[in-house]
């Protein structure tokens, strides 16, 4: 029969490693506070919530939001197309053509084969990116983002609750 498959879930905070370093970050402390949510990097508790090295005081939370960015799929149908369109027929014209143009045609079907199966292969792997966007006094700002739309999903929920508590 087999393993069981491991599903594996990638969590990164969205801020850029650059715009991090420039901040000057509180530090973070667990004096004695019971998280409500742990994944990874990310922490809710009943007073903050906490991506990475960065803290956000949950009584300045607004409103509580998700959202989805599906990445561009264009360049690999693009690429797909040009090769079935393009790639193939010329390769079709090479085959028969001059054997001095050998080379060409076999350098041509390596190319368009790469193109070809790398585009599809991008185009099979291709996911959503969830993010969990805070409502704050300054204006909605994207503070985590997952593949996982679960994940988010929970986390969005627990900083709700976690903001309507008394």
């Amino acid at each position: 029969m087999g393993e069981p498959m491991a599903v594996v879930t990638v969590l990164r905070p969205v801020v850029p490693l650059r715009e991090v370093e420039r901040r000057p970050v509180a530090p973070v402390s667990d004096a004695g506070e019971p998280s409500l949510f742990q994944a990874g990097q990310v922490r809710v508790t009943a007073e903050r919530l906490v991506v990475g090295g960065q803290s956000w005081a949950l009584r300045d939370v607004i409103r509580v939001e998700t959202s989805r960015r599906t990445p561009k799929v264009w360049p690999y149908l693009l690429a797909v197309g040009l090769a079935g369109a393009l790639g193939l027929p010329l390769l079709s014209w090479l085959s028969v053509s001059v054997t001095a143009l050998r080379g060409a045609y076999e350098a041509g079907l390596v190319l368009t084969a790469l193109g070809l199966f790398a585009s599809m292969a991008a185009l099979l792997v291709v996911e959503d990116t969830h993010y969990l966007v805070l409502g704050l006094p300054g204006g909605s700002r994207r503070v985590f983002g997952s593949h996982d739309a679960q994940l988010i999903a929970r986390l969005a929920g627990t900083v709700r609750a976690a903001c309507q508590r008394p």
